[in-house]
């Protein structure tokens, strides 16, 4: 997400159908083990020196049967079912490529709040409460919606077809699923990259470290006979 605020790339349908399509990519290698993977989102999203896409963070996935009724993810991408906890399958991370979609062509994701309680009153009310911006418009507001259906069975590769009815989307009408498959497609962005060890593409701020406690010695010596002592 910080490459997209830094580059200004909300909105670009060209980035936009890219990193989606790596997504579902990815959704599809898990689900054809049976993992749901349900922590989509911006930050999730790596891209390789040669601008590739990866899904990281594997913290919940979770190899399922059936369903499962964990409530886990993050709030602005939560599913319906998620949160009635009437259990989910993998139509969950479906649903999440829909949130992630608007968020990439918007900037912000489409049931946005303040409050975790207000985002979900407005999952439950359903996407056709929602106000699509411009850049949501069109064909690819038409796949938004298809994926932000309430019944996890009418999300569109959930239907019969599976995962051609994305491919063969209007949205993606001129992408090449052949050779993003194949990792030859152009990537529309390549980080730069000076050597293996280069970390100037990451930043840590302070505030994002976790507490520090400050070791106060206690004059015992009870570590003198420690290795780092």
């Amino acid at each position: 997400i910080s490459t997209y605020n830094r580059k200004g790339l909300h909105g670009s349908e060209k980035h936009a159908m890219f990193y989606s399509s790596g997504v579902v990519f990815a959704f599809a290698h898990c689900h054809e083990r049976r993992i749901i993977y349900r922590d989509l989102k911006p930050e999730n999203l790596l891209i390789t020196e040669k601008g590739a896409v990866k899904l990281t963070d594997m913290g919940l996935a979770k190899f399922v049967i059936g369903k499962t009724y964990t409530t886990c993810g993050t709030p602005d991408y939560f599913a319906p079912e998620l949160i009635a906890s009437t259990g989910h399958t993998n139509a969950v991370d479906w649903w999440t490529l829909g949130v992630l979609s608007f968020e990439l062509m918007s900037g912000h994701p489409p049931f946005e709040s303040a409050y975790p309680m207000q985002i979900y009153s407005k999952v439950m009310k359903g996407v056709g409460k929602l106000q699509f911006p411009a850049k949501c418009q069109g064909p690819v507001g038409d796949l938004i919606r298809a994926l932000l259906k309430r019944e996890p069975s009418e999300r569109l590769p959930m239907k019969q077809g599976g995962l051609k009815n994305i491919q063969s989307h209007k949205w993606y009408a001129s992408f090449g699923w052949d050779a993003m498959e194949k990792l030859t497609l152009d990537s529309p962005y390549k980080p730069v990259v000076k050597s293996k060890k280069d970390i100037a593409n990451f930043s840590a701020r302070k505030e994002d470290m976790p507490k520090q406690l400050e070791y106060l010695d206690d004059g015992t010596g009870w570590d003198k006979d420690f290795a780092s002592a």
